[in-house]
């Protein structure tokens, strides 16, 4: 056994560390950028499109058709989102999005969908 330990030791700390990662997307339903792309073209009414991140980030490049809630101002501004729609949440690479994601669960938002990657996997066209 003794042997083995050295083993051991640095393969439960990397199961652990992908377990640390996987667990805050569980339950959550997830698109890829090329997904989302898709998504705006085949545009729904359904379909509520929010970046979180802070305003600057958005003024400097975003997605035509996404409206701005940025993480900070969540608590105050979320009744902008409409809860009776799928809302799409977006940010620059995927972590505020989940936060917002699961904010908006606690209010009682329910269509939740996180974009995977963020902006940063984005590669269709961006406004100014």
């Amino acid at each position: 056994m003794k042997k083995y330990s050295s083993y051991i030791l640095p393969l439960v700390f990397i199961i652990g560390f992908i377990g640390y990662k996987l667990i805050p997307t569980i339950g959550v339903e997830q698109v890829s950028t090329e997904q989302l792309a898709n998504m705006m073209t085949n545009a729904s009414d359904d379909v509520f499109y929010v970046d979180v991140r802070e305003p600057h980030e958005f003024q400097e490049s975003h997605i035509e058709g996404m409206i701005n809630v940025p993480l900070s101002e969540l608590e105050s501004n979320y009744h902008l989102i409409p809860a009776d729609k799928t809302v799409v949440i977006i940010c620059r690479s995927g972590n505020r999005s989940l936060q917002a994601l699961n904010k908006l669960k606690d209010f009682g938002y329910q269509n939740l969908i996180n974009v995977k990657g963020g902006m940063l996997a984005w590669e269709g066209e961006v406004t100014n």
